[in-house]
C-alpha cells in the first residue's frame, strides 16, 4: 500500500507482484511493481518500486484485493507477457486458470481490448490462448503443471483431468495419451505416502487396469529432480501399448515403492 501511495491514487500493484498478491503459483512481492496509465506521469526514482506506465488499464481491469489497489489477475498476466519468458508466462496463466481466478472468455476479452493498442505480450497471449480451447482443462497444481510442460518437451499428447469408465466411473485420472490406452498418475510424497493413500491408489490402479489401462504413476521429487526417469518409463509403457503387449507386471510405478 506505501508503494501505490507514493507512486499516486491512480496507480495500481501490477505484473510480479499482482501475481502474487492474487496468489498464481511462483511469484514472490519483490520488488514492487507498480502500474499507471502514461496520462499520469511519474518520473520520481524509487529503488524499492518498479513503475510501468501503461497505454490503459481497462475500468474492469481494476480492483481492490485484501484493502489494495491491483490489476486483475488476468490482465497481471498479459503485462507479464511483454517481459517473462514465454515458459513463465504460459504457467502464470494455468496458475490462474486454475484457480478460477479467470477463464478464456476473460483472456478473450483482454485480447480485443488491448491488442488495438499495440500492447507487448499481445503475440504470446494470441498463442497461449490458441494452445487451450474452450475444451481445454487447467491443471490442477503446479505439479501437473510442470509435468504437462516436460511430457510436452519429450513429444508426448496427453489429455488431463479425464474422467474413465464404462457403465460404471473409475475414476478422474490426471493425464490419458491421446494415442494409446496409457494412463499418469502423478503422486506427491505429501499425500500418497501413508499406508492408507497407497492402499487407495492401488484399488484406484486395479479399477483402471481392469478396464484396459496401463498406468504410469510419476512422483513429484521424479519431476523435480530426475524427470528423465519418469519419460523413460512412460516411453516403455507407450511402446509395449503400441506393440500389442499389455502384459506389464502390474503399474509402471517408480521402484523405490
Amino acid at each position: 500500500m506505501i508503494a501505490v501511495l507514493h507512486v499516486g491514487p491512480e496507480s495500481y500493484i501490477s505484473h510480479q507482484t499482482a501475481a502474487a498478491w492474487w496468489g498464481l503459483a511462483g511469484f514472490r512481492l519483490d520488488k514492487i511493481h507498480v502500474s499507471l496509465e502514461r496520462v499520469f506521469h511519474w518520473t520520481e526514482d524509487a529503488r524499492e518500486v518498479v513503475v510501468h506506465h501503461s497505454t490503459v488499464i481497462p475500468e474492469w481491469c481494476r480492483k481492490i484485493h485484501k484493502g489494495i489497489p491491483i490489476v486483475s489477475p488476468a490482465l497481471a498476466v498479459y503485462q507479464m507477457a511483454g517481459s517473462l519468458s514465454p515458459e513463465r508466462t504460459a504457467q502464470a496463466l494455468d496458475s490462474g486458470w486454475s484457480l478460477r481466478l479467470f477463464d478464456g472468455r476473460t483472456i478473450d476479452a483482454l485480447i480485443a481490448r488491448l491488442a488495438r493498442h499495440g500492447r507487448n505480450g499481445t503475440v504470446l497471449m494470441r498463442q497461449l490462448r490458441r494452445d487451450r480451447p474452450d475444451s481445454w482443462v487447467p491443471p490442477a497444481s503446479n505439479l501437473e503443471s510442470r509435468f504437462d510442460n516436460i511430457a510436452k518437451i519429450h513429444g508426448f499428447s496427453f489429455r488431463r483431468q479425464v474422467d474413465v469408465g464404462d457403465e460404471e466411473w473409475s475414476g478422474r485420472v490426471d493425464f490419458l495419451a491421446e494415442d494409446c490406452p496409457l494412463i499418469v498418475e502423478i503422486l506427491s510424497e505429501r499425500y500418497h505416502r501413508a499406508l492408507s493413500d497407497r492402499e487407495a491408489d492401488a484399488d484406484r490402479r486395479q479399477r483402471h487396469e481392469a478396464l484396459g489401462f496401463v498406468v504410469v504413476e510419476v512422483w513429484d521429487h521424479e519431476i523435480f529432480y530426475t524427470p528423465w526417469v519418469a519419460i523413460s518409463r512412460i516411453r516403455k509403457a507407450r511402446e509395449r501399448l503400441l506393440n500389442g503387449s499389455l502384459a506389464l507386471d502390474g503399474a509402471e510405478s517408480d521402484p523405490s515403492t
